[in-house]
């Protein structure tokens, strides 16, 4: 079901409502499905830069299931670094490192995942003030793939016509989306009608207590 035909059906119901507020509560209702439910996995690639740490994550990723540095699966670092590497500032930057280890590790940081190696125990990575560090950034250039629980892409005023609701996700749970759409709908001053707008809710909330089912059944929220 593409936002076409998303839209004629909620239509239905809400005749009168604008197409960016349709368009952003279809968004609003696939983040909050899959967020519910963790039906949904997906993978993302970057290219990694000597001496920068960090990289922004897509906004629809929900969980982190796993990282690969270079097809390699390297672990989730417990805690933070003593010493950043933030780049926020060219004030005293941290330099780019000279020497390079296998033994990395990634950590989430203010919506972007942070990739540093650690090096050999007779060496300081990173010195700042009195503080050492054996954790340095990245030494490398080489792809970085995060695999996550996630939701599919927004949807946009330039692409609703031809962009499946739900795309991706298995099971059939586009009806869902519609259901969440009307439901609030029905809770906006000009359009009140709190009976139908529970209805709907209630259809919601059914449809993710089976998709949830399905994800589990799928191995899909402990990232199989």
């Amino acid at each position: 079901m593409n936002g076409i035909h998303a839209k004629e059906y909620i239509e239905q119901h809400h005749p009168d409502m604008p197409l960016v507020q349709m368009i952003s509560l279809i968004n609003e209702a696939q983040r909050d499905f899959c967020n519910k439910t963790h039906i949904y996995k997906a993978s993302y690639t970057d290219t990694t830069s000597a001496g920068q740490r960090y990289y922004t994550l897509p906004d629809n990723v929900i969980k982190i299931l796993k990282v690969q540095f270079n097809d390699v699966d390297i672990p989730r670092l417990q805690g933070d670094p003593i010493i950043d590497d933030d780049e926020l500032t060219a004030t005293n930057p941290i330099p780019t490192p000279s020497t390079s280890s296998t033994d990395r590790y990634w950590y989430e940081s203010l919506g972007r995942i942070g990739v540093v190696e650690k090096v050999g125990a007779t060496t300081s990575a990173v010195e700042r003030d009195d503080k050492k560090s054996k954790y340095q950034s990245v030494s490398v250039s080489s792809e970085l793939r995060v695999y996550a629980l996630s939701s599919p892409a927004d949807l946009t005023t330039a692409n609703y016509k031809t962009t499946n609701i739900l795309s991706g996700v298995p099971g059939g749970h586009e009806r869902a989306i519609l259901d969440y759409v009307i439901a609030q709908g029905y809770i906006i001053p000009a359009n009140l009608n709190p009976e139908l707008s529970q209805i709907f809710d209630t259809k919601y909330e059914l449809a993710v207590k089976q998709a949830r089912k399905i994800a589990t059944a799928r191995g899909v929220t402990d990232g199989k």
